[in-house]
């Protein structure tokens, strides 16, 4: 969804003036450096993704929430991030309508440039579904002791080349994208989530898309490790058999310290005999190895080289990454 910076700045605008001392307003920057391999889509190297944000939330009479995020990037457009309003009696329930974040496990709600540890977006994320994920409907979420929730309805995803382009924000049939996540808190250090997806992503209504995945996290003083794993069906119409994808990712760092060495192992596999240009058919690993840089609380520096690996193909296309990251 495109908007113009000057709309964004007016709405934050009557926000702060009606709400005086109740509006938090935060934002971040990051742009990259890449320089890959003769096989590679920058084999000159060149300096590129640009990222902007802006955010404003706040509280109204202790139980009303809001929140508005923008986003600048690929160098040419706004997108609205998130844009709703909620009301939250307790920290175990709220109800929030309008656009969401996607809760469908850790990284895609927290994948802005100063908030992720890795500069590229793991593989099986970055294939099984599309990039910042949104959408339009009501989410319902909560935390009670070691226990999240959130559940949501909404306009889900749309049939496209690859499930990393359904993004989409009007919907296309008549069936509803709905799921959830479950969160479990173990001590302080370790924490767990179970999600789930499902709807109609076809313009007739027939085919449905499952999604499925798990995350995890053990972060402590000295080290983080994360990981993602991620399973999906599509049903497609005879004599087409259904697709299938899966995959995973691993990442990890020593974070005690200025510099903090960052490492991650990420797969995928997409197979889909209806979709894409003759079919899909993925079969992608990757290992990262790289330094995060911490100038600042919040400010980063991070550089890591990517070794990807194309079953069966041979393909010289690792990359290097440098990237400079700021949230204020």
């Amino acid at each position: 969804m495109r908007t113009r910076l000057p709309a964004i700045l007016l709405a934050s605008g009557l926000l702060a003036a009606g709400l005086h001392g109740q509006v938090k307003y935060g934002g971040y920057l990051s742009f990259e450096y890449l320089k890959g391999q003769e096989q590679s889509l920058d084999p000159r190297g060149s300096i590129q993704d640009v990222r902007a944000g802006l955010q404003a939330s706040g509280v109204v009479s202790s139980k009303f929430l809001f929140s508005l995020e923008a986003r600048y990037w690929n160098e040419s457009q706004f997108e609205i991030d998130q844009a709703w309003v909620g009301f939250g009696p307790s920290k175990a329930f709220s109800i929030k309508a309008g656009m969401y974040i996607v809760p469908f496990g850790r990284w895609n709600t927290a994948s802005r440039a100063h908030q992720t540890l890795l500069i590229g977006t793991p593989l099986n994320l970055a294939y099984l579904y599309p990039q910042t994920w949104r959408d339009l409907g009501v989410l319902v979420e909560g935390q009670a002791s070691f226990l999240s929730y959130a559940v949501y309805f909404g306009n889900g995803l749309k049939e496209a080349d690859t499930l990393a382009g359904g993004q989409q924000f009007k919907d296309n049939n008549k069936d509803k994208g709905k799921g959830g996540r479950v969160g479990l808190l173990i001590g302080r250090e370790f924490q767990f989530g179970f999600s789930y997806y499902t709807g109609k992503y076809d313009d007739l209504n027939e085919r449905n898309l499952n999604l499925g995945g798990f995350d995890l996290a053990w972060v402590t003083k000295d080290w983080e490790i994360w990981a993602e794993a991620t399973r999906g069906t599509l049903e497609n119409p005879a004599p087409f058999e259904n697709g299938v994808c899966e995959g995973y990712s691993i990442w990890t760092a020593i974070t005690n310290g200025m510099i903090q060495p960052v490492g991650s192992y990420q797969q995928v596999k997409y197979t889909d005999p209806y979709h894409g240009e003759g079919g899909i058919a993925i079969d992608q690993s990757r290992w990262t190895a790289g330094v995060r840089c911490v100038i600042a609380k919040s400010l980063f520096i991070k550089a890591e080289y990517e070794w990807n690996n194309e079953s069966p193909v041979d393909i010289k296309n690792n990359i290097l990454r440098i990237q400079g990251a700021l949230a204020f």
